[in-house]
């Protein structure tokens, strides 16, 4: 395939074809509406996404049942305030993806401890009194440094 015109961004490229265009604009749209949703409710809308808007119907998607029933019971608030932001929302249906991911992959890699953060873990377990209000902690730092001790084959 041969590109004849050189584009600066992704945008200018997909602006440039018809077909492509249109998918844009609506891309667009619901990212703008996305936003508009998540600052009305910012607390229930961090995890959903708008799937839909057309003729006045909304479809959101909602990644379980209990976010869509916070959501369910704020519709008509959701509305008004759309409908006051300039997006003409008649109604609002929401969509439970239970298979949405919600975290990214990030791989998980085991950090080991620094000489100097080992031995402030020692020098503060051989501080501590042998209290019982000091137990959980004192076990929590023995288990440190077990652990780094089994990891770096220290005695």
């Amino acid at each position: 395939m041969k590109i004849n015109k050189l584009f600066s961004t992704a945008t200018e490229y997909l602006d440039s074809h018809e077909n492509m265009s249109g998918l844009l604009q609506v891309a667009q749209r619901l990212s703008e509406i996305q936003k508009a949703c998540q600052s009305i409710l910012p607390r229930h809308f961090s995890a959903c996404s708008v799937f839909k808007l057309e003729s006045g119907k909304m479809i959101i998607g909602v990644p379980n049942q209990s976010i869509a029933a916070r959501i369910r019971q704020q519709i008509p608030y959701l509305q008004a305030e759309l409908g006051k932001a300039g997006w003409p929302v008649d109604s609002i249906r929401l969509k439970v993806q239970l298979a949405q991911k919600r975290f990214s992959e990030i791989p998980i890699t085991k950090k080991t401890l620094s000489p100097k953060a080992y031995e402030s873990l020692v020098d503060l377990y051989s501080s501590l009194e042998k209290t019982k209000q000091n137990d959980r902690l004192t076990s929590a730092l023995s288990e440190l440094i077990k652990t780094h001790q089994q990891k770096s084959g220290q005695d």
